[in-house]
């Protein structure tokens, strides 16, 4: 039987929104602020109301709701609990939340709220979240969020690990997908390093095909019945090796080339083409 590739085109009709618009505590290497430009600011939790009553209005489907990190690495959406209950209960629009380092209390009032899934970074390396992050954290900080919201009963958890995010080079990625076998999560979404400009790794050469590729094998063979997702948080400057990816085992590809998709049918796969995020079932 014919495996189906799921293939996410987000774009307006799931947006992103940042709570703190572009501010940040952090400078991570890798980002230095830079992906926050490119959000819609939400300042307060009336701002996001209105904001989601217009997307609502258009027929948008959802949208992520992040923002800028506090010094210790979590981004304050347990203030905005209240709105997204509203939010929720008022529209059919799907929230994706990307919490940070967020503590167990505030965990619990984000999951009451009726968010869809929680967007939750992984690492292997505390060298990593030192070097890169400049955060005083370890890996277990970030695995005991994925813990919290699995204890809580959050609807949809989706751990994320940025390929190469440690100056291109692999450097803990095997870890943290072993970590993860555990939990068996139903997604994992992969990202890569994209360098940036503006950012301390702007001259970075984005991690190679091979690397990703290894990645996705390891990551199949250790979660065998977890949904495999290519995010677009990712370096699209080689788009040649996606099909192979896919043959390694991923389940979908956020804005893949049409190239890819083109070659993918030809090749006997079945492709469902989306308009939300990839980390929503």
């Amino acid at each position: 039987m014919a495996r189906t590739i799921e293939c996410f085109y987000p774009g307006n009709s799931f947006p992103a929104i940042s709570i703190t618009g572009r501010a940040c505590s952090l400078n991570c290497r890798h980002c230095g602020k830079k992906y926050l430009e490119g959000m819609i600011p939400a300042a307060t939790p009336g701002d996001l109301l209105e904001i989601a009553e217009a997307l609502a209005q258009r027929g948008a489907s959802g949208f992520l709701l992040s923002g800028g990190a506090d010094s210790v690495g979590k981004v304050k959406l347990a203030d905005y609990a209240g709105v997204i209950k509203e939010i929720k209960s008022s529209t059919d629009l799907k929230v994706n939340a990307h919490i940070g380092l967020t503590s167990a209390d505030d965990i619990s009032k984000l999951v009451e709220s009726g968010i869809d899934a929680f967007s939750v970074d992984i690492y292997g390396s505390d060298e990593t979240i030192h070097e890169v992050l400049g955060l005083n954290a370890r890996v277990r900080d970030y695995l005991t969020v994925l813990e919290n919201l699995e204890r809580v009963g959050a609807k949809m958890v989706a751990p994320h690990i940025c390929i190469g995010i440690h100056a291109g080079e692999l450097r803990g990625e095997f870890d943290a997908i072993k970590a993860l076998k555990p939990h068996a999560p139903k997604t994992l979404v992969l990202m890569s390093l994209i360098p940036t400009r503006g950012t301390a790794y702007q001259d970075i050469a984005p991690p190679a095909a091979e690397d990703i590729l290894s990645v996705v094998r390891n990551a199949r063979e250790s979660l065998p019945g977890t949904r495999l997702m290519l995010g677009c948080m990712r370096s699209k400057l080689d788009r040649s090796h996606e099909c192979s990816l896919v043959d390694a085992g991923l389940d979908g590809i956020v804005l893949p080339a049409s190239s890819t998709v083109e070659r993918l049918i030809a090749e006997g796969y079945k492709i469902r083409k989306r308009s939300v995020c990839c980390s929503l079932i």
